[in-house]
């Protein structure tokens, strides 16, 4: 399951080396539909194993799909882009079935109060809601942080990645044979499997801030 072709532009600081998965004690643990559980947490700044770990378990399709033309390798500017996360204004968070990388979601500022939605999940872990998990997390954290429009970019035909966005509040529009549409940031429905709590502690937000209350309202 894939959406969109975010793509962050590089800013002119070197981003931090990372070991193979940068082993973290927190996260945020979820429990799966099918029973399994999955492990939530920011990607940190310069992790390319964990990008390309990920990249390497998308199908040819899968790969289509999240960046909207064929893509047999990642090349370097990709991966500098997509692993220049600041927390901020470039936010993404990694999901991890059994300690490998399985699925990442971003969000890109395109204006104060607006961000552009990615996401992939490696084909064999797809169906599992692992997609609804990371995207509940991170638009999470965008609402917290005063976003209150995301905008999403689907391959026409992904129904999967629809359902996903719909839940969020993106309704998409057929322009230009791709799927295009912003809406206004709601908390995922139905009630999320993630402790969203837990992911704003996590993501740096003070426990005591109205910015918490909007965005865990649904909890």
């Amino acid at each position: 399951m894939t959406c969109s072709s975010t793509m962050a532009a590089p800013r002119t600081t070197d981003a931090r080396a990372a070991g193979p998965f940068h082993s973290l004690h927190a996260h945020v643990h979820v429990r799966l539909r099918d029973g399994g559980s999955l492990l939530l947490r920011p990607l940190v700044a310069g992790e390319v194993a964990v990008l390309e770990t990920v990249f390497a378990g998308l199908s040819s399709r899968s790969r289509r799909q999240r960046f909207l033309v064929p893509m047999p390798r990642l090349p370097s500017g990709h991966r500098r882009a997509l692993t220049d996360v600041d927390g901020d204004r470039h936010v993404a968070w990694v999901a991890l079935v059994d300690g490998v990388p399985v699925g990442i979601c971003r969000y890109v500022m395109t204006a104060p109060d607006a961000a552009e939605l990615a996401f992939e999940v490696v084909d064999a872990q797809q169906g599992r809601g692992i997609a609804s998990a990371l995207v509940d997390a991170v638009t999470t954290v965008a609402r917290a942080r005063g976003i209150t429009w995301m905008e999403a970019t689907v391959e026409s035909g992904n129904l999967a990645s629809e359902a996903v966005l719909a839940r969020v509040g993106i309704e998409l529009f057929l322009s230009d044979g791709l799927l295009e549409g912003r809406g206004e940031l709601r908390p995922a429905s139905p009630p999320s499997v993630v402790n969203r709590r837990a992911v704003l502690d996590l993501a740096g937000q003070g426990a005591s801030s109205s910015s918490m209350d909007a965005a865990t309202s649904s909890n």
